[in-house]
């Protein structure tokens, strides 16, 4: 009988919540360190870290503060990764591409530290005072990372608007669909709303985490990164101010979920 039993597919998620100082990356990568360290105790199987984490939202600035990859970004990321022994999605950062193009970059890291994914934010926040699309090019393509406990769907902030692009995600076979975002407080309301639509109509689990007090965004910015379960429930959440969330979340949930409910 015991040999029958198959183990569940947990999987621990810590997500970092800072308050991005603009334009300084040591500061930036200490809020982070510090934090990550903190909590080494959970013993994370993914980490997940906000949009831009690195430089905080000033588009003004986003060429002058871009990097190539492998720079000192990528490299603080993958050292942790390493050390915790931890997937990483390292938020995303303004990347200087090849080309000579600036994208926004989400970049995944292995347990060794290795760079196994990159997405590029597809689409571009122009609106209420914000810039994007002046300064950085959009991505043209979905992206599905395997890891040693199930697959992961990336996107960035403003794509959770759009609903094609986590459909297509999970059509890829996508469990965890991952957020980095620089969400302001004036649309509240739409991050927790779409967070728990685009969990519930993919039967997927959803993990955004969210910058907070960004004030070239808003005067207030909500933060509230949350991971929310394929029923919609948030199951965790960072509240409003620097820290972390975490959970552990059980992927074979998302298959029982499916076959009751398809």
């Amino acid at each position: 009988m015991g040999n029958n039993v198959v183990m569940a597919r947990k999987v621990r998620v810590l997500g970092v919540q800072i308050n991005s100082v603009i334009g300084d990356k040591v500061k930036n990568y200490q809020k982070v360190s510090t934090l990550l360290r903190e909590n080494a105790w959970f013993k994370p199987d993914l980490i997940v870290l906000p949009e831009v984490f690195n430089t905080g939202v000033d588009h003004k600035r986003f060429e002058e503060l871009a990097e190539p990859v492998p720079d000192q970004t990528t490299m603080f990321l993958s050292g942790f990764a390493e050390q915790f022994n931890s997937y990483i999605v390292g938020g995303s950062f303004i990347e200087k591409c090849p080309d000579g193009k600036f994208r926004n970059a989400s970049l995944v890291f292995d347990r060794t530290g290795k760079i196994v994914a990159k997405y590029h934010k597809i689409h571009m926040f122009s609106y209420y005072g914000s810039h994007e699309g002046e300064v950085v090019s959009s991505g043209d393509r979905a992206v599905v990372v395997e890891t040693d406990f199930g697959k992961l769907g990336l996107s960035i902030c403003y794509d959770l608007r759009f609903p094609e692009l986590y459909r297509t995600l999970a059509y890829a076979g996508a469990e965890i669909l991952v957020c980095p975002a620089a969400w302001p407080y004036p649309r509240y309301d739409h991050w927790i709303t779409l967070n728990k639509a685009r969990a519930v109509e993919n039967l997927c689990y959803m993990v955004s985490v969210n910058q907070c007090d960004q004030v070239t965004l808003s005067r207030t910015n909500v933060g509230q990164s949350m991971i929310v379960n394929p029923w919609g429930e948030i199951i965790a959440s960072a509240g409003s101010k620097e820290g972390v969330l975490m959970a552990e979340i059980d992927l074979d949930e998302i298959e029982r979920i499916r076959k009751e409910f398809p």
